[in-house]
């Protein structure tokens, strides 16, 4: 089980102060913690979609695949995962492949 991060000062430090890359569907954000565990947050806004339903979706698919590769992520990080309107109507297959190109790119993956 991933935590997740909670309060407005723990979303602001990550936009300030992490390093970012994005690609079409997603923004990730990332900084390191003083804890030994990782730390998520899933921002998607009404710009992806009106309807809550859809944008509650998405956040879900995002966790619970965070979740199953958490333990092949490097330990003490903050992440920001911002969903973009291109992500909208893709196939969870599509956005596990769009998730790793993130994780990947950056080398944030354990070997």
């Amino acid at each position: 089980m991933i935590e997740t991060l909670k309060n407005k000062q723990d979303f602001n430090n990550v936009y300030k102060n992490g390093k970012m890359f994005g690609n079409r569907d997603f923004t990730l954000r990332y900084i390191k913690n003083e804890k030994s565990t990782n730390r998520l947050g899933v921002v998607v806004s009404k710009k992806v979609s009106k309807k809550a339903v859809k944008r509650n979706k998405l956040r879900r698919q995002i966790k619970e695949y965070l979740s199953t590769i958490n333990v092949k992520l490097a330990q003490g990080y903050d992440y920001l995962i911002t969903v973009k309107p291109n992500s909208l109507g893709q196939s969870y297959q599509d956005l596990v492949k769009s998730l790793d190109h993130l994780f990947k790119k950056k080398g944030l993956f354990i070997n």
